[in-house]
């Protein structure tokens, strides 16, 4: 949905982000600990409700944040 701006789910168009808005919220950040946050772009569906998150690519960039993701974090 990110770059298609398709619904991988329901193929419908209606995509809507919050991205360039300031973030406020539980689904504005996710904490990787007690003083480390990335932020979350959230891109929704409108007509089916499918959503998709992504984090900053500057936070992943970000070698103390990624650090503690991988410390605190379940690798797949």
């Amino acid at each position: 949905m990110k770059n298609s701006k398709t619904c991988p789910k329901c193929g419908g168009r209606e995509i809507y982000s919050n991205t360039g808005i300031t973030k406020s919220g539980q689904r504005a950040l996710i904490s990787v600990n007690g003083w480390k946050s990335m932020y979350v772009d959230v891109y929704l569906c409108i007509s089916c409700g499918y959503l998709e998150e992504y984090i900053k690519r500057e936070d992943l960039k970000n070698e103390k944040i990624a650090t503690k993701l991988k410390k605190n974090w379940r690798k797949l």
